[in-house]
């Protein structure tokens, strides 16, 4: 018997769209399993950079240094749960007194040069294109201090894409008066805090030596805005108060901040009970130093010069310790640094 023509075709055109769903069912189970997130080196400008660069100086990394590579379950371990911390804590970033790793006037003249971009750029961020040069000036220059998540944007077809991504410890960037990064000096993109991931998130891209998925940090926007923000640059060994805004002539060096002083080693206060005398008859010790100068934050403690007191609402300790800054003290939770 003679099967139709028409009838062959169609169950032809059946056949294939059934395979092809079944595959493409297939791949999508094998492959997903989780968002992606982009793994962006302190150099990489990635896909779509909006401008050309505005960062200056070296592009210096300050990742901590981890002689030993990683292995393969680190690599493909999920970004889950990273640590949260406040846009105001004392440390989280770096900066070196009165010297700015990012032109913004460089950055107004690049967007300034080309309106759609421009266009794209004021609507990620919620300005119109003619407040750009303002909204930007109001923008303070710093660096990461830790591996950062954040939404990330790329240009393409005269509109702004977002994806995530991790940005390297060392990284220049502008935050805004919570202490959340909105520009990426290298490229010029506009930044947003990070989008919730659904199942975890997978890495995309080549890790940089000392690239922990566990050391991972999301920056949460400061209660209120602040006036100013406390840096560290360990590589000068000195804390520094900048004010809010591109001008960093305004810097200057501080006190190391008491919510900063907090050393992963064991406090003397509790040491007392398991080295007093045990004889009864021994006279007590007499106190060597005053309590308060034993427990940071503690009565009497100074607050970081000029900062508000927003910082204080985030944990020092529970930012993902800088080692060797001034007075002993350390910024906990953040990788050695060589200095912005």
């Amino acid at each position: 018997m003679r099967i139709p023509t028409r009838t062959l075709v169609t169950a032809c055109v059946l056949s294939v769209a059934l395979l092809a769903a079944g595959c493409a069912g297939a791949g999508v189970k094998q492959t997903r399993v989780g968002d992606l997130v982009f793994l962006q080196a302190v150099g990489e400008r990635g896909p779509g950079p909006f401008t050309d660069s505005a960062a200056t100086g070296p592009a210096a990394s300050e990742s901590p240094r981890i002689g030993a590579k990683m292995s393969a379950g680190e690599l493909a371990a999920p970004l889950r749960a990273a640590r949260t911390v406040s846009g105001a804590t004392p440390g989280l970033y770096r900066g070196t007194p009165r010297v700015a790793r990012c032109d913004v006037e460089r950055h107004i003249r690049y967007l300034a040069a080309d309106p759609a971009r421009a266009d794209a750029f004021a609507g990620v961020v919620g300005v119109r294109r003619a407040a750009l040069p303002a909204y930007l000036r109001g923008l303070t220059p710093v660096v990461l201090g830790a591996d950062t998540r954040v939404t990330n944007h790329a240009y393409q077809g005269r509109r702004a894409d977002d994806y995530q991504a991790v940005l390297q410890a060392g990284t220049a960037v502008l935050v805004d008066d919570r202490g959340l990064p909105r520009v990426r000096c290298v490229c010029g993109n506009p930044l947003a805090p990070p989008a919730p991931t659904r199942g975890g998130a997978s890495a995309r891209g080549t890790p940089w030596p000392g690239y922990r998925p566990n050391k991972v940090i999301v920056v949460s926007p400061a209660p209120r805005a602040v006036t100013s923000l406390t840096l560290v640059d360990s590589g000068h060994r000195t804390w520094t108060e900048r004010r809010t805004g591109h001008d960093v002539g305004r810097d200057r060096v501080v006190a190391p901040p008491a919510q900063a002083t907090i050393s992963p080693s064991p406090t003397p206060r509790t040491n007392p009970a398991r080295t007093a005398p045990p004889t009864p008859a021994a006279p007590p010790p007499t106190p060597t130093a005053p309590p308060a100068a034993r427990a940071p934050g503690a009565p009497g403690t100074p607050r970081a010069h000029g900062t508000s007191s927003a910082a204080g609402t985030s944990s020092a300790a529970g930012v993902p310790g800088v080692s060797g800054v001034p007075g002993g003290s350390e910024a906990p939770g953040l990788p050695a640094a060589d200095g912005a």
